[in-house]
């Protein structure tokens, strides 16, 4: 039996024919869509923003809560003073009450100190007293100028 030209191109024609059949078939039959993994994917993003969210919202909740206990805590430090303060003027001499009245007053006890209040940005330098005197950046800085020459 001769092997001819058309045979073997017959040959390679069913050789591909059956590899496309075989490609086809394990093709349909993988179990991982693309489309499921990347609905997959988005359900976890989903989750992961809701998780945040409410992680956010738990941080608000708490700041506020915490807001509302200092200014009850500042109401009650108040009263109290005021409670002493009435308490010394009948129970004490006049003296102790006038000390206690004239060494802080209630609407002062709470007054934040100005320097406290300057929001800038604090410096990574030590600023300088005086216009002639050497800042820390300068090469000279801290060394003492000693110009005597020693002897070899």
């Amino acid at each position: 039996m001769e092997t001819t030209i058309t045979t073997i191109a017959y040959f390679l024609f069913a050789g591909f024919a059956v590899g496309l059949g075989v490609g086809w078939w394990v093709g349909t039959q993988r179990k991982d869509d693309s489309s499921s993994v990347i609905n997959e994917l988005k359900l976890e993003v989903e989750a992961a923003h809701a998780a945040h969210r409410a992680y956010e919202q738990s941080v608000t909740t708490h700041f506020s809560n915490t807001a509302q206990l200092l200014h009850r805590m500042q109401d009650d430090y108040r009263s109290i003073y005021a409670h002493i303060a009435s308490g010394a003027q009948e129970l004490c001499d006049s003296e102790v009450a006038n000390q206690l009245e004239n060494n802080t007053q209630i609407s002062s006890a709470f007054d934040v100190p100005e320097h406290l209040l300057d929001r800038s940005q604090p410096l990574d330098y030590a600023p300088k007293k005086s216009p002639s005197e050497t800042g820390q950046l300068a090469e000279d800085f801290g060394l003492e100028k000693n110009y005597t020459t020693q002897p070899n």
